[in-house]
């Protein structure tokens, strides 16, 4: 099992190193195994639903402290202010889909400081460019996540609600890759794997 991951860190760190923006990208790396290695490791739908509240209170985090970065263009910045809420409808979905469980909430992140230990390169933006290479590793890595959390949740209710958000992520990586001059699709099914 460990070689498996082992592969799957690599191929991950590839994939986003080819995507572009070498800096931000690698800095994904923690995020990214971080949140699927607590979906594979999870074997009942609360933690499962846990670690999904904060990756979506982390990108809401990450959001914010994009649109206050003050290096957007106003159309670019209307876009992200819906994806933001977006995220936050997200953690509130799931939240309410937790407690019905009988779990308790994680503690919210504290700030980009405790983003950052995960999603390494937040701090580091400081162009459009940087934004719009960071969001699509980020959403990159949610899509990834919620596809591995499908395979292990339990509750029908948690598997459609899991799916709409992935696919909500799917498409804010479709645009945000658009806008950044990339194929918006470059495959027919998006699984945040390559």
């Amino acid at each position: 099992m460990a070689m498996a991951s082992e592969e799957m860190i690599e191929r991950d760190r590839r994939e986003l190193l080819r995507l572009g923006g070498v800096v931000i990208a690698a800095g994904a790396i923690p995020f990214l195994w971080s949140v699927r290695t607590a979906f594979a490791d999870s074997s009942t739908d609360v933690p499962i639903m846990q670690t999904a509240i904060t990756l979506e209170l982390s990108t809401v985090i990450a959001y914010d402290t994009l649109l206050d970065g003050g290096t957007l263009s106003p159309a670019l910045r209307t876009v992200l202010r819906g994806f933001r809420a977006h995220e936050q409808e997200h953690a509130d979905t799931l939240t309410t889909a937790l407690t019905d469980l009988g779990g308790a909430p994680p503690a919210p992140p504290k700030g980009v400081g405790e983003v950052d230990t995960f999603a390494k390169g937040l701090g580091a933006v400081r162009s459009q460019a940087d934004v719009l290479s960071f969001l699509i590793e980020l959403e990159t890595a949610a899509v990834a996540a919620y596809f591995d959390a499908m395979g292990k949740l339990g509750e029908a209710r948690l598997l459609q609600t899991g799916a709409t958000i992935m696919a909500n992520h799917g498409q804010h990586l479709a645009i945000l890759r658009r806008r950044a001059g990339r194929e918006p699709v470059p495959n027919a099914f998006e699984t945040g794997k390559r």
